[in-house]
């Protein structure tokens, strides 16, 4: 595949997409606790603001980009949009975690509220619903969900060469593939991108009776990476394995967890990856009928580093993958959820230790097992020219000594200042770093290119 995509594409061909983020952050007083106030007036209404809006609680405020045709693009609009946010909240602070602040009394956190309208109403039932299941703690684990898709001069090229069947077909046939082969790899995500590897004493009971007193407030493990990204952060109850064949059959297993009682409706299932359609008001019905519009990956914690919750190569990196994973060839193994399942909860828990993984059902060291993942990656890079070799070897760097890894980074600074201290500390820092103070709604146009679609509604 990778001499097809060497015969078919440029660098600019293939640098050009459609890139959108999402990312969600929790409103926190200057001592670190969570606001007990409502999400500000100044936003407008949740159900009709495209770029700020809520995600399951009032205090936890959701920031969205519009559809960008380049990553530096999209990754600036999120930086503004934070400023823009920033110097709204008054006295407040967005904290720069994935994983919860402290949560002295359950109580304080407010359901979201939406309009009482019948989208609205809704929403607020469903989120009801997901507290008696999951328990309110655990739906404020907040992360950041990156949509793409290539552009259609490329799926285009694609189905030109490759085609047999209607278009339509061919095109979900290849983001198929590409969920498919993210869902198998996912876990390089989580190591390398993995920044929740403490919890805070007020978090889930469950879980940390679990792990291992860290500090005063903390708790962890030696070798953690992304509590998230456990079975103590965003999982359903169950395991559940879509049919990610062809979308007929998606579609079919979702309906039946549905009928199960396993689901109450598609949003439920917290994939790693998601398939996005046209319509997503009404999902199923325009997965069936109109095929898949872009993807959603799910895996990302919050770099609380970084005031945007990203930086910039990390989606350099995430851009170059994606390419990577529509080009793997893939293995006729049956139980590749199953294993991309145990790799990912094997990371997120024990990642920083040498562990061994699951390939086609057979062990394989994780340092390995990074290396010719990464060598194939660089190799495509390499050849395009598409970003700056700074890109790949920060990765490969991470991967040979974990002391490089952002989850290494945060335990260091935590057990130094504190979980709390260092984080409102970074979100202090974040807001003295805020440039732009202007009214991001007025002046729009100077940084989005198009608004495709509301991305609101996600959790």
């Amino acid at each position: 595949m990778l001499s097809i995509f060497k015969e078919l594409f440029t660098r600019e061909e293939l640098l050009k997409g459609n890139f959108g983020i999402e990312r969600e952050a929790l409103r926190v007083s200057e001592n670190g606790d969570l606001s007990t106030k409502n999400h500000p007036k100044i936003f407008g209404k949740k159900l009709e603001n495209p770029y700020v809006t809520v995600d399951f609680a009032e205090s936890q405020v959701e920031m969205i980009t519009p559809i960008y045709q380049y990553i530096g693009d999209v990754y600036n609009c999120l930086d503004k949009l934070y400023d823009y946010v920033a110097v709204n909240i008054e006295d407040e602070y967005l904290w720069p975690q994935s994983m919860p602040c402290r949560i002295n009394d359950y109580r304080n956190i407010k359901v979201a509220d939406f309009e009482d309208t019948n989208g609205g109403q809704d929403a607020k039932k469903y989120r009801q619903q997901l507290v008696v299941k999951y328990g309110a703690k655990k739906q404020l684990i907040s992360g950041i969900h990156y949509n793409f898709s290539f552009s259609e001069e490329v799926v285009r090229k694609l189905y030109d060469y490759f085609g047999e069947e209607s278009y339509r077909e061919f095109k979900d046939k290849f983001y198929l593939r590409i969920a498919r082969n993210y869902l198998r790899y996912r876990w390089l995500i989580v190591y390398l991108l993995g920044s929740t590897p403490i919890v805070h004493e007020t978090f889930d009971e469950k879980c940390v009776k679990k792990l291992e007193k860290w500090g005063n407030e903390e708790f962890s493990n030696l070798n953690s990476i992304s509590y998230r990204n456990s079975e103590y952060g965003y999982e359903n109850l169950v395991d559940i394995y879509p049919n990610y064949n062809s979308v007929d059959e998606y579609v079919e297993s979702i309906e039946e967890f549905i009928n199960k009682g396993l689901l109450y409706n598609h949003k439920e299932l917290y994939s790693q990856v998601r398939l996005k359609a046209k319509d997503n008001t009404r999902f199923l019905e325009s997965l069936k009928y109109d095929g898949i519009n872009y993807l959603e990956i799910r895996s990302i914690d919050i770099n609380p580093y970084k005031k945007a919750g990203i930086c910039l190569n990390d989606l350099k990196f995430l851009h170059i993958f994606v390419i990577f994973l529509c080009i793997k060839e893939e293995s006729d193994y049956k139980m590749w959820q199953q294993d991309a399942a145990f790799n990912q909860r094997e990371i997120a828990k024990y990642g920083l230790a040498d562990i061994s993984l699951k390939k086609d059902g057979k062990n394989i060291d994780r340092l390995s097992y990074s290396r010719e993942i990464l060598r194939e990656i660089e190799n495509i890079n390499k050849f395009f020219g598409l970003y700056e070799e700074e890109v790949i070897k920060d990765k490969i760097n991470k991967t040979e000594n974990t002391e490089l890894t952002y989850a290494y980074k945060i335990k260091h600074h935590v057990e130094k200042y504190g979980y709390v201290e260092h984080n409102i500390n970074l979100a202090k820092q974040h807001v003295k770093k805020v440039t732009y103070k202007e009214d991001f709604m007025n002046l729009k146009e100077k940084y989005i290119y198009k608004i495709d679609e509301k991305l609101i509604g996600s959790i």
